[in-house]
């Protein structure tokens, strides 16, 4: 075990850290070790990000040389000892790019949608502006996502502090995903995004607050691995706007927690299409957000006092190159005198909204970093708040007619195939079936879509 171990850390001392970020290679090797078990999917996760972000200035940046050795993996101790100071602020310019043709058939009297649009059309920043002190933004250019206008462009806004990732966890202040989230959605098989996404907190999963995570459950946000060996995860935090409503920013605070197992000590790997064989692991998590709201688009009236609660059960399961994932999310805003409208159009003193997923992927590889995959996905919704309607839908645009088309009360099955170019550069396609519970959703009906959709990181 030592003689193979000792070869790779010689081999990675022969090789540059800015070239190390995109050697096929090295990746390879991080992979084996972290399928080994002498690194964690997290360890593999935080080198390459520390890697990547010295990449464009060629500088070094090794947070992990502060760390007690103690803590250290023989990877980190290896380089930390080899690369020596590191050299202040040190950054990376970074963007994904998701042009899409959707196809919808015309149907009831509403206008088809035969387009090319983007998904995600987003540029960012990321890196250290001092020892152990990251940063992240992210803008959004293709302003397709749901909630307030001042969240659609600037996702990402964030300071990260890891002087106590071996202790309570990784402190984050600025705008970032609310703790339970789950995984951030362009990491899923799906092109769409799930429908227990739509019911989450915030606007597309964030808020402007600060938070305290330990372990990858929180990524990427958080830099410190979970507890006991990587088995216990969590986070908290309080935020400010967007609340659990949308269209809601008031200086009421948003409050979540959430609590993550690792039972193998191994976090299932953040993509969804195994391309690396990486043995068997898996998680459980839930989540849990409260807010106090006022005005919102829930409301039938101009001003009214809500309490919103917010639940999430998820679990992903991966063997080899099969992948499986489960979802539960549930969202109640309750009111005094009726004034609460529900899907219905009719006045409640309650809204409650649930929405379920379960997904399954095999991913076949072939040369290298390329392959090709299948999955299908499985989504049901009961959804009685108005805000959310828009959303529970194939993401084209925000016309009436295709805004006509959200689902109420109904289901969805995705059937998907992949094909991965490379490790940036993917092919997804995916034909849907919207199966609407007419008698719940008036002028809503059964429909198809088909998106095709090309990703590519760089």
């Amino acid at each position: 075990m030592k003689k193979p171990l000792i070869l790779i850390l010689l081999l990675v001392n022969t090789v540059s850290f800015s070239a190390w970020a995109g050697n096929a290679y090295i990746d390879a090797v991080l992979e084996a070790l972290s399928a080994k078990g002498l690194l964690t999917e997290a360890d593999v996760v935080a080198i390459k990000a520390k890697a990547e972000a010295e990449e464009s200035q060629q500088l070094v940046t090794q947070t992990i040389a502060s760390k007690p050795a103690a803590t250290q993996n023989p990877i980190s101790n290896f380089v930390a000892q080899s690369l020596g100071q590191a050299e202040f602020p040190a950054f990376k310019v970074w963007g994904r790019l998701q042009p899409r043709y959707t196809y919808i058939a015309a149907e009831n009297g509403l206008e088809g949608t035969n387009s090319f649009t983007f998904r995600r059309a987003r540029m960012g920043v990321r890196g250290y502006l001092a020892d152990r002190i990251a940063f992240r933004t992210q803008y959004e250019a293709a302003n397709q996502v749901p909630g307030l206008p001042n969240a659609d462009n600037l996702l990402d806004a964030w300071v990260r502090f890891e002087h106590l990732d071996e202790s309570f966890g990784t402190l984050t202040i600025g705008q970032q995903f609310i703790p339970g989230y789950g995984r951030a959605p362009q990491l899923g098989a799906s092109v769409e995004r799930k429908f227990t996404e739509f019911l989450s907190p915030g606007a597309a999963g964030r808020a402007r607050g600060i938070a305290l995570r330990r372990g990858d459950f929180g990524l990427p946000e958080a830099s410190s691995k979970g507890l006991f060996g990587n088995r216990l995860h969590y986070g908290i935090g309080v935020f400010n706007a967007p609340d659990l409503s949308l269209d809601n920013d008031n200086n009421e605070m948003l409050y979540a927690i959430s609590l993550g197992l690792r039972p193998t000590g191994v976090s299932p790997y953040l993509d969804e299409y195994q391309v690396v064989d990486r043995g068997f692991t898996y998680s459980l998590a839930g989540a849990y957000a409260r807010s106090n709201d006022s005005s919102t688009l829930d409301t039938s009236v101009i001003k009214a006092d809500l309490d919103n609660e917010w639940f999430m059960i998820f679990n992903d399961l991966q063997y080899h190159h099969w992948y499986a994932w489960s979802s539960w999310t549930r969202f109640v805003s309750e009111s005094d005198r009726n004034q609460l409208l529900n899907t219905k159009n009719v006045l409640s003193d309650q809204l409650d909204s649930t929405a379920m997923t379960l997904g399954l992927t095999r991913t076949f590889p072939l040369l290298g970093d390329t392959a090709w995959a299948l999955g299908f996905q499985y989504q049901t919704v009961d959804n009685e708040h108005p805000s959310r309607t828009r959303f529970m839908r194939t993401l084209t645009g925000r016309s009436p007619d295709e805004v006509a088309r959200g689902i109420d009360d109904g289901d969805a099955y995705h059937f998907m195939f992949t094909w991965i170019f490379g490790r940036n550069v993917r092919l997804i396609n995916e034909f849907i079936l919207y199966d609407v519970d007419t008698s719940y959703s008036a002028g809503q009906f059964d429909h198809e879509a088909f998106v095709s959709q090309l990703q590519v990181d760089f």
